[in-house]
């Protein structure tokens, strides 16, 4: 018998967008390079340019005093920030200071493995159990290192939206950071389009982060904005295709793809998906009664994002019951390999006995009430077989 699919995953991978799904079928691709010099490699370059101008309007930022660079995703703009620090540091002859929470994408944790040189330490950012960053604290924390070290330059990670619970920790929330000198924040936006208000106003932060195949685009390719005057010193170097940020081919389709996406998730009406993820999550806690729950943090969250676990269900086997019933969700982080293993924001908020349970459901950035009740039925006859 055939089953239904409903894919709910986005978190992961979201589906091409209406326009790119369009733009590819027209089958009006650009192939040449576009280094070449002849016609078909000029166009290539005019479709760049006309992109870049797009992307840098959609986030009201200026090409004049930013910079803005494509690369192959936001694990790779994280380990070339961190590297391009290190390595300015080094040359400087100064110690730098990577500040991190273990909640964090799993590529900003493994940088801690990393060993960049002797002048290079990390601090753990605090959260209590709520996921919630304790500010007071981490700035206390920082701000002594300063003062002991006058002339250390300090890299702080800042995890926008939580890519397992769509937790929003508000980048204005950051403001008494910028007092302390040297100290540059890298937002990792990475979950930020379409699933919150004003995801194009990118402000309180100095480094921005993107992966394209998160909001609709091609997978592959993303791209990061900082200040100009920020020492940069690229971890991918050889032909010098973006000058002295990235070398490689630049990927012109994936390029086009990203600012075809954008314009799409600016029609997303945000504030009424959040209505409809809330229904959804007040029908889980209802369904889920005795047998799990719904995870939710204190403050704001994504539009599309609700994470839950059974009590006594692991979440690989729990994968399979939905997979086998037609909801395609995922658990842990959502660029994880898939490896079945404790939740660390499970293990933070204090939820041991159910952090191999978690699972996390992501929807699309626009849903019809006819698909939300389609969703609710498959969740009722699994629950239902559950319970019985």
């Amino acid at each position: 018998m055939n089953v239904e699919r409903l894919y709910l995953d986005y978190n992961a991978t979201s589906p091409l967008s209406r326009s790119v799904n369009n733009w590819l079928r027209s089958g009006d691709l650009l192939f040449a390079n576009p280094s070449s010099q002849h016609s078909l490699g000029k166009e290539s370059r005019k479709s760049i340019n006309e992109d870049r101008n797009a992307i840098y309007k959609i986030f009201h930022k200026s090409e004049k005093d930013t910079q803005l660079f494509f690369h192959s995703g936001a694990t790779e703009a994280f380990h070339t920030f961190s590297d391009s620090f290190a390595e300015a540091s080094r040359l400087s002859g100064k110690e730098l200071l990577i500040c991190y929470s273990k909640t964090d994408h799993p590529a900003v944790v493994s940088l801690v493995d990393k060993f960049y040189g002797p002048h290079v330490k990390f601090l753990e950012l605090k959260r209590d159990k709520n996921l919630t960053y304790l500010h007071g604290i981490n700035y206390e924390a920082i701000k002594d290192k300063k003062d002991n070290n006058p002339d250390l330059v300090i890299l702080y990670h800042h995890l926008w939206v939580h890519n397992e619970t769509g937790q929003v920790s508000e980048t204005k929330e950051l403001d008494q950071f910028k007092s302390i000198p040297d100290l540059y924040i890298h937002v990792d936006a990475v979950q930020a389009p379409g699933k919150i208000p004003h995801w194009f106003n990118l402000q309180d932060g100095h480094i921005w982060s993107f992966s394209a195949h998160k909001f609709g685009a091609l997978k592959g390719v993303g791209f990061s904005f900082f200040p100009k005057d920020l020492p940069f010193h690229p971890l991918i170097t050889g032909g010098g295709q973006q000058g002295n940020l990235r070398s490689g081919t630049e990927n012109v389709l994936g390029v086009r793809s990203i600012s075809l996406a954008l314009y799409d998730l600016m029609k997303v009406d945000v504030p009424l998906m959040m209505k409809s993820r809330q229904n959804l999550v007040e029908f889980l806690k209802n369904e889920l009664q005795g047998i799990g729950g719904v995870i939710e943090g204190t403050g704001p969250m994504a539009s599309n994002t609700v994470y839950f676990y059974f009590n006594h269900i692991p979440s690989d086997v729990a994968l399979a019951l939905f997979d086998l019933n037609g909801l395609q969700i995922s658990a842990g982080s959502a660029c994880s390999s898939g490896a079945s293993k404790p939740s660390m924001v499970l293990l933070q908020m204090g939820l041991s006995d159910v952090a191999k349970n978690g699972l996390r459901l992501s929807l699309p950035f626009e849903v019809e009430d006819d698909f939300m009740e389609r969703v609710k039925d498959k969740f009722r006859n699994i629950i239902s077989r559950l319970r019985s």
